[in-house]
């Protein structure tokens, strides 16, 4: 093994710059080139440093992703996750090639031991929504790419109170995943004006460079005073508080989750939760309100207690109807 003097001066070398030559680094460290050789292979073959040697002399490349290591509980966790990304990619080529090496950058983490990289995808299971079916990948992946490149997109859309779809000219600006759906939240060249538009919902995309004269619009996030992305948004629409307190199970689960951005949360009992947001469209919210049942308890606005206790005693009703027709 060659002496720590000369190892640590040649580490300081590299770091000073990229590329030496073995007479450069001898006559720098005042050694023969048979220690320098030495002292290279002690960094390239110990201590994992990405160093090339050819006819020009030692170079460090940008190390690859085999021969770095985890080393924080952050990056363990980020791991696993990309095992479940991965699997969008199916058996192509890229997905190999990636695979191999996140799994050699396992082989060389202390902390997974004898854990294989292939046993991390057991670990995170994302929940699923069955309410939308899965984004079209390919369909994804144009859309990344032209939000990117800021190109304008083509999409064959349809509504889902629609049964045909029509064809839009649109901005992409960003893609967001919320409640297990993919969503587009792209400018209509057509409308003049920002858009949401459900991934599962859009059935071809094709690309196109600006028009000329177009100026790519700033990205406004609307949705945030939405209840749900799927809300109709109102851009002069007054914003309203909304109050609602939460009790037993869902009291507990409240302070777990974050329904919306102006979210905020009161304790008043370990049992009991008051969660208040300003928003300026109720509809979601009374669906929301009504799938808590009975733990749920709208304060205000008068508005949005009238919109669920009217949904209540319509619902009272159709059952009150249904059971006199099969008293009948």
């Amino acid at each position: 093994m060659p002496l720590a003097h000369h190892i640590k001066a040649v580490r300081a070398a590299f770091l000073e710059r990229p590329a030496w030559t073995s007479a450069q680094l001898a006559l720098r460290m005042e050694c023969s080139e048979r220690t320098v050789r030495r002292c290279v292979d002690h960094l390239r073959d110990e201590e994992k440093w990405p160093i090339d040697s050819g006819k020009a002399g030692y170079s460090i490349r940008e190390p690859s992703m085999g021969e770095m290591r985890i080393t924080s509980h952050q990056e363990i966790a980020a791991m696993a996750m990309a095992v479940e990304a991965l699997r969008q990619l199916g058996g192509t080529r890229l997905a190999a090639q990636i695979n191999s090496e996140l799994a050699k950058l396992c082989r060389r983490t202390d902390a997974f031991q004898d854990i294989r990289w292939e046993e991390l995808g057991g670990l995170v299971v994302p929940r699923e929504s069955h309410a939308e079916s899965p984004p079209d990948m390919v369909i994804h992946g144009k859309l990344t790419l032209a939000i990117l490149q800021q190109h304008v997109a083509s999409i064959d859309y349809r509504r889902l109170e629609e049964d045909h779809g029509y064809r839009r000219r649109v901005f992409p600006q960003r893609l967001i995943s919320r409640d297990g759906c993919w969503y587009l939240i792209a400018w209509d060249l057509d409308a003049d004006g920002q858009r949401t538009y459900a991934l599962p919902r859009i059935s071809a995309v094709e690309i196109h460079p600006l028009p000329d004269g177009f100026t790519p619009p700033a990205f406004d996030n609307r949705q945030q005073h939405a209840f749900g992305i799927w809300t109709p948004y109102q851009e002069d629409a007054v914003l309203q508080e909304v109050v609602v307190e939460i009790h037993g199970y869902w009291a507990r689960l409240a302070r777990e989750r974050r329904w919306h951005p102006s979210q905020r949360l009161e304790d008043l009992d370990p049992d009991l939760v008051r969660v208040s947001f300003r928003l300026n469209e109720l509809v979601e919210v009374k669906s929301w309100v009504l799938s808590l049942g009975e733990a749920a308890t709208v304060i205000s606005p008068p508005e949005l207690i009238e919109m669920v206790t009217g949904e209540i005693d319509q619902m009272r009703a159709n059952y009150q109807q249904l059971d006199s027709k099969q008293t009948l």
